[in-house]
């Protein structure tokens, strides 16, 4: 016959180290888990705020354009040259992008009424009086029809651009563009 101790068993009542080993590992995991998502949810929130942005953009350019005749003259993103002596420099490309943001931005304020209905309610990191960026803190790139040192949008027509989460403007991959969204509307 056993005899049994007031605590059910044999031991001690504790936890074992194999135990609390597994325990903190799946703790890890599920914390992991847990971070990965937050980024993941921060990254498609960041996307979207900017397709939005590019969106209202391109239609405040087109009722610019109604209201003038004509689109703004902007600096070009890539000079036909080239940048850097023909080579694509990031730190070019990004002097480049703000010459010509700052230049769009100055153009569109002047029919505030357009400039406050379309961008009134974006938090004040992704707009000011001089700049408009994207979610991820870049400026905005403003490219007319037939800019034949970037490319052209379907229909060759004006479209805007972001350089998207790495913040590169040389990598097509993540970049957005204004085109991309309103072919899926």
């Amino acid at each position: 016959m056993v005899r049994r101790t007031s605590n059910g068993g044999g031991g001690t009542g504790g936890f074992t180290l194999v135990e609390m080993l597994t325990t903190v590992a799946a703790l890890t995991i599920v914390l992991g888990l847990a971070v990965s998502l937050a980024r993941f949810v921060r990254n498609r929130s960041a996307d979207a705020a900017t397709r939005r942005m590019l969106g209202r953009l391109e239609g405040v350019a087109e009722q610019y354009r109604r209201r003038t005749g004509a689109y703004p003259a902007l600096p070009a993103i890539v000079p036909d040259g080239g940048v850097g002596g023909g080579r694509l420099d990031d730190q070019a490309l990004y002097r480049a992008a703000m010459a010509n943001n700052r230049a769009m931005v100055q153009a569109l304020r002047g029919y505030r009424d357009l400039w406050d209905e379309a961008f009134g309610d974006l938090p004040s990191a992704m707009q000011n009086e001089a700049t408009l960026r994207d979610a991820w803190g870049t400026p905005v790139v403003f490219v007319p029809p037939r800019a034949a040192n970037v490319g052209m949008s379907p229909q060759d027509r004006y479209f805007v651009f972001s350089a998207g989460p790495d913040r590169r403007f040389v990598t097509i991959d993540d970049n957005l563009y204004s085109y991309e969204i309103s072919l899926v509307r």
